[in-house]
């Protein structure tokens, strides 16, 4: 499906009807990185319409010179929940980038009636994010056969086909909000559940552990020997988390 937003197409896939959620994936990948790790758990769920789209210049949707920074994301974002959700309350689950993206909406956006935070970006600047050092990045992180075959089919498959132009110029340019310092002050009091990598070394987890005071109804979990893709590393757990998530919704 494709929704043109500011005229660009933005491209996305729905399952089921009820309660919409929208998930938002996070930089160089595509929709599939959500999908694979979402889907077999919602499809065993009644009253949840599942939203995957793809960002611009990620996926199946063309980058756009009109998006120059992560304000203009995000305003391409609002319109996108205006056309296809409308004014109707929502759920918001985002990975990596998308959980910048996500927290963006929440101190933005009034519609949101949960949030769920996978691996989340929380500061812009890998410089100053803390990240795991010593003896917590000497802890091996296995790896299987069906690991390997997620990475693959959920994330690498994303990866290749990135608008690799965009995404460096975009980077370099305006991976930040104009107003990031504000989202450590950012208040959300409805159900949150937010699942981190202690071993993650792109956007660690301490960061997104300051947010504790402010959201008041979130989980945090913390998963040893698990990276910045916990959910293919630790499956159970993370389905586990999800699941009590939506329960709580």
């Amino acid at each position: 499906m494709e929704c043109y937003v500011n005229e660009i197409p933005i491209f996305y896939k729905e399952y089921g009807e009820g309660v919409p959620v929208l998930c938002l994936h996070g930089y160089t990948v595509d929709h599939r990185l959500m999908e694979g790790c979402l889907e077999p758990i919602f499809q065993d769920l009644k009253g949840f319409r599942r939203i995957y789209l793809d960002l611009p210049g990620h996926g199946k949707t063309p980058a756009s010179k009109k998006i120059k920074n992560a304000d203009d994301m995000l305003d391409i974002l609002k319109s996108f929940i205006e056309k296809v959700i409308g004014c109707e309350r929502f759920l918001l689950i985002g990975e990596s980038y998308g959980g910048y993206l996500s927290l963006g909406l929440i101190h933005l956006q009034q519609q949101v009636g949960g949030l769920f935070l996978i691996a989340p970006c929380v500061i812009s600047d890998a410089q100053k994010r803390q990240l795991p050092s010593g003896h917590e990045m000497a802890v091996p992180l296995a790896e299987t056969e069906e690991m390997r075959a997620r990475y693959e089919r959920e994330i690498q498959s994303g990866l290749s086909i990135a608008d690799k132009e965009f995404t460096s110029r975009y980077r370099k340019g305006g991976y930040s909000f104009s107003f990031e310092d504000e989202i450590g002050n950012i208040k959300f009091h409805l159900p949150t559940g937010i699942v981190l990598g202690r071993q993650d070394d792109s956007v660690g987890y301490m960061d997104a552990l300051a947010l504790i005071s402010n959201f008041t109804r979130a989980t945090f979990m913390v998963a040893d020997s698990a990276g910045h893709n916990l959910q293919i590393e630790k499956k159970e757990l993370f389905t586990a988390c999800l699941l009590d998530w939506v329960g709580s919704v």
